[in-house]
């Protein structure tokens, strides 16, 4: 049998074209919102979907070598190469399309095809021309691949006097044959056509039985069936080109003595499928007749668009010292690059939605001889291409050293694979490459090589592994990270959690319980894929599979590429569902959802997982912050807006009642200064690090809004307040509700109750509030191991009560002191109790006699 290469095929099509093809038929189309949806076609613009995909096929792989030929049986004229010479055989027989390369122009003929007006014609015939054409063609490449591809309805009578010799010639030709029916019965998808004409059932069991049955290499299918298996994605296999490399083991130039250069031959084992690339098409301008254009297949072509070509021109705007530079377009000033499109007679293609700059007339264009300059950060660096000497590399494969093979880790593989075979012209080379093979094999190693493609390459690293086939050895070689590529990335432990002094904490909300740990580890068991589908035989084997699963963007964009072409409505005849192998691996399998059911609720009740409602959008302000040297207002960031989420309203019948303003302090109310929060990140106040960093405070100042604020710094604006006077139990709350600022608000209640209580006007009313921020405080002191800072907070509050200058508050501490145990120092015995670090607490006795003192 010839060897079978990618390409170097010729396809014929046979196509019915018969007047029994006009028939009109209901096709099933993609459902909208549940409601099916047909249209109606006739028998051959049906069938005619599956020879364009083909053809659409060949055109997409563009392979030169990839070749087809179109016959037509049943056509009211007479052409074909065989009538020319024999004048009384094969009548109604055309040979529609010369075997050539498949280009667009040969869909726009085949849509023209329409069902013969007066006649049935006999395919058999069409099928004998097309073997006569395509072995004329073949005559002198014998190893090319030989398909024929037939299409028709089998409702007209046919004549098989001599079809055993036809049979025997294509056996010997090696003719791969398909016979694709409309409504033939095909047992592969249970389809069985009713009321079936006595004719038909005759010729489709000729197909069948006598014609595909004694066939070395064919295949019978109706039209359905073989619509719907060209939709399946499928790899694209190529075989790739042998390329002469040597094998180096140390420095043959150097030292000769020990080293080893080997010549062998690298290969692509594998290759990246990218979708295909989309080009751009503009309308060709309409002075021209569009019957100048012509097609790749030398005929005139009536349509009416063309490739783009891209030209990009560089200019500069020099606006020197003219008072009116600020009056040119913005588009100018902030684009110096001009894109203009070109069609192939360098005219500019204008859409609606684009328009041509005029240029000024000082704008000078830049030639080839250009600044090189590196972008570095934010800034471009202009260096000089003398400045960097080009890398001298030699090509080869160099071998930098052996290592286990369980040492390479998994993300380090990047890249296609290559095969390195050995050479097939030296047996020597053979042997020793052989030899270095099976002894990795046998040490169960993997060897590090340097890769050059051509002198002064770019180098690449790579591992290699050995692999002993059948009649050869070889290795895969895959691209891996050099050591100044590689990023090494730490996490925070899940189980293990020390507080701020460094102490290992053993019970916390963060650290997982034994019940959790056990409940998430049975889900994780129930999830496992490597056993759920079974064979024939029982045999268990994993759900997910590498060779049947399928890129969805490849094979999506290829279907709509292919169904845009064989249709001519989108609108009629849109676009179907993807195909369900491309949509087998998007859904969980039902056994392992039903298996995990019961591990996932118990989870949920081990973790306390309830739903959370959706938190309402915040709209992001822009705000201009004024610099601290006079400069000109800047864009930058909006504060940290400290808000208290207001309740559902509906809920619990009323919204939170607006709360009174605070003191004011210069315009500002206290209610204001507890909401606001400005950091130095939130405000640079460098100018020329806004301008010229390509981030988030780039924004036209043109686009702000009127309403945006204008913050300015003022002495009585404390810009890290978080906890206010007005509600410091509430906001203390909201505050260690936010995030993990703890330790900041621990520190601002504390001053806040402080100065609240030493200040001149106290107020008898607040006094139970202030008693119960206490208490919160402590007890977010002890349980979040701040216990030092209430200490030195509940002193120094013992000192100002009771000091009279500035101001003391003996009453209040009278009240402190009636709360007892409960607001006393943080001793040893409570700290370890609480299961915090009793390291810095003070002694149990200090505790107790604290309220005495």
């Amino acid at each position: 049998m010839p060897t079978q290469r990618a390409g170097y095929t010729v396809t014929m099509f046979v196509i019915d074209v018969s007047m029994s093809m006009g028939k009109m038929r209901e096709v099933e189309l993609p459902s909208e919102d549940g409601k099916p949806r047909t249209v109606q076609m006739t028998n051959l613009d049906w069938i005619m979907q599956f020879v364009k995909l083909k053809v659409q096929e060949m055109i997409f792989h563009n392979r030169k070598t990839d070749m087809c030929g179109v016959i037509l049986a049943g056509s009211d004229e007479t052409k074909n190469q065989i009538n020319d010479s024999r004048p009384e055989e094969y009548y109604n027989v055309v040979e529609y399309i010369k075997i050539a390369h498949p280009t667009p122009a040969t869909l726009t003929q085949l849509s023209r095809l329409k069902p013969s007006k007066e006649t049935n014609g006999d395919p058999l015939d069409g099928l004998i021309v097309a073997i006569d054409a395509q072995n004329k063609f073949l005559a002198s490449k014998p190893s090319w691949t030989r398909k024929l591809i037939l299409v028709t309805d089998g409702e007209n009578p046919i004549e098989t006097a001599e079809y055993k010799q036809t049979v025997e010639a294509m056996n010997n030709n090696k003719v791969v044959t398909s016979i694709v029916g409309i409504d033939f019965d095909d047992e592969k998808i249970g389809y069985e056509e009713e009321n079936k004409p006595e004719i038909k059932r005759l010729v489709e069991k000729f197909w069948r039985d006598k014609f595909v049955g004694k066939l070395d290499d064919g295949l019978f299918a109706t039209c359905s069936y073989a619509l719907r298996e060209c939709a399946t994605p499928e790899v694209k296999e190529t075989r790739s080109s042998l390329l002469n490399q040597v094998l180096r083991f140390g420095e043959p130039t150097d030292d000769p003595d020990r080293s080893i250069e080997l010549n062998v031959r690298v290969s692509k084992a594998t290759a990246i499928a990218r979708p295909p690339a989309m080009k751009k098409f503009g309308r060709i301008n309409q002075q021209e007749s569009a019957m100048d254009w012509n097609d790749e297949m030398g005929e005139l072509s009536t349509a009416q668009y063309a490739p783009v070509k891209s030209r990009t021109d560089h200019f500069i705007k020099e606006f020197g010292e003219d008072k009116n530079a600020q009056e040119q377009p913005k588009a100018i000033q902030n684009e110096p690059n001009v894109k203009i499109e070109l069609d192939e007679d360098g005219v500019p293609i204008l859409t609606d939605d684009t328009t041509l700059m005029t240029l000024p007339e000082n704008a000078t264009s830049i030639d080839e001889n250009t600044q090189l300059a590196y972008k570095y950060g934010s800034e471009y660096i202009p260096v000089d291409k003398a400045d960097f000497s080009q890398l001298q590399t030699k090509k080869g494969l160099d071998i930098v050293g052996f290592m286990p093979r369980e040492k390479f880790r998994r993300e380090w593989a990047m890249g296609e694979v290559y095969y390195i075979w050995p050479n097939s012209d030296s047996g020597r080379d053979q042997v020793e490459f052989s030899s270095i093979v099976q002894a990795m094999d046998e040490e169960d190693l993997c060897v590090i090589i340097r890769m050059v493609t051509g002198a002064n390459f770019a180098p690449k690293l790579g591992a290699a592994i050995p692999r002993a086939l059948e009649t050869l050895d070889c290795l895969l070689w895959v691209q891996m990270p050099f050591a100044e590529d590689h990023r090494n990335y730490t996490f925070q432990s899940l189980d293990t959690l020390y507080n701020r002094r460094g102490v290992q904490l053993n019970k916390h909300q963060n650290i997982p319980t034994d019940d959790m740990l056990e409940a998430m580890d049975a889900y994780v068991d129930s999830l496992d894929l490597m056993e759920i589908e079974k064979d024939e035989d029982g045999n268990r084997f994993p759900w997910f599979d590498n060779l049947y699963s399928y890129n969805p963007a490849l094979h999506r964009v290829k279907q709509a590429l292919f169904h845009a072409a064989v249709s001519r409505s989108l609108a009629t005849q849109p676009l179907p569902p993807p195909h369900p192998e491309l949509m087998k691996y998007f859904e969980q399998p039902k056994k392992v959802m039903k298996r995990s059911k019961e591990s996932l609720e118990r989870c949920k009740k081990v973790f306390k997982i309830k739903h959370a409602p959706e938190k309402a959008t915040v709209r992001k302000e822009t705000v201009l912050v004024e610099d601290r040297e006079d400069e000109p207002l800047l864009i930058g960031p909006a504060p940290v807006m400290q808000k208290r989420t207001p309740p559902l309203i509906g809920v619990s019948g009323s919204a939170t009642p607006e709360r009174k303003s605070g003191r004011s302090y210069g315009g500002i109310t206290e209610d204001d200064e507890e909401f606001v929060r400005i950091t130095a990140a939130d405000a640079p106040s460098s100018p020329e690090k806004i301008k010229g960093s390509p981030s988030k405070y780039e924004v036209d100042l043109s686009t702000l809004s009127s309403q945006s604020k204008v913050v300015t710094q003022q002495e009585d604006i404390k810009p890290d307040i978080v906890v206010g006077k007005t509600s410091p139990l509430e906001d203390f709350r909201t505050a260690l509700a936010d995030g993990d600022i703890v330790s900041e608000a621990v520190s601002q209640m504390a001053d806040v109750i402080k100065e609240l209580v030493t200040g001149s006007q106290f107020p008898n009313r607040r006094k139970a509030e202030i008693l119960e921020a206490m208490a919160a405080l402590r007890e977010t002191c002890l349980k979040e191991d701040e216990i030092v800072p209430w200490n030195e907070f509940l002193r120094d509050l013992k000192g100002s009560c009771l000091s009279p200058v500035p101001r003391g508050n003996k009453p209040f501490w009278d009240a402190v002191k009636k709360q007892g145990k409960s607001m006393t120092l943080i001793g040893k015995a409570e700290a370890t109790e609480a299961g915090a670090s009793a390291k810095y607490a003070v002694k149990n006795e200090t505790a107790a006699q604290f309220f005495n003192e």
